[in-house]
């Protein structure tokens, strides 16, 4: 249910929508959760729509992940490091809190849909295709380039615990350009 309340406001906001820019961004996020060892790092790709100057809708391609090292006294060394890599379908909504000549500060909620997981451990790779899904609140920062151009820093904090043990978070710098 909550999936398809989430499709129908993208596409009620896309119908009463202004003619205000489409814009595309690409860049690089490291992911994290909830009593990770370490990050890891992933690509975001994505699309954005200005629905007017103080909301903005978007969705794309994503990462989610981190590192763990786990402990045991009968390896030989006593840990391995297993690194996870998940990869999602986002939709994502911003409200512009500020913006001026030189910096616009956003906030507002993400839902992603996670469809394959991957983890490295000892050389061997394993990929679950399980789907799941991850929701949360993000905080973005952009400094202008020019005029078409911005460069995006932000950080995403997940709220959902997935299996009763671990929230996602990702920080992210992303080139944005706007049409």
């Amino acid at each position: 249910m909550k999936k398809i309340l989430v499709v129908f406001a993208f596409l009620s906001a896309f119908t009463f929508a202004q003619d205000n820019p489409w814009g595309v961004y690409a860049g690089y996020t490291s992911g994290s959760f909830t009593d990770a060892d370490g990050r890891s790092s992933g690509l975001n790709l994505g699309i954005s729509y200005d629905m007017n100057e103080t909301i903005s809708v978007g969705a794309g391609m994503t990462h989610r992940g981190g590192k763990y090292n786990y402990t045991d006294e009968e390896l030989g060394d006593g840990s391995v490091s297993i690194e996870l890599k998940g990869k999602g379908v986002e939709f994502w909504m911003s409200y512009n809190l500020m913006s001026n000549q030189s910096f616009s500060l956003s906030a507002g909620p993400i839902y992603t849909h996670i469809y394959e997981v991957q983890a490295k451990a000892l050389g061997l790779t394993m990929t679950d295709s399980e789907s799941d899904n991850d929701y949360g609140f993000f905080v973005n920062g952009s400094v202008p380039i020019n005029d078409k151009m911005a460069i995006n820093l932000g950080y995403y904090q997940g709220l959902r615990e997935l299996d009763d043990e671990f929230k996602f978070n990702n920080f992210w710098v992303e080139l944005g350009y706007s049409f």
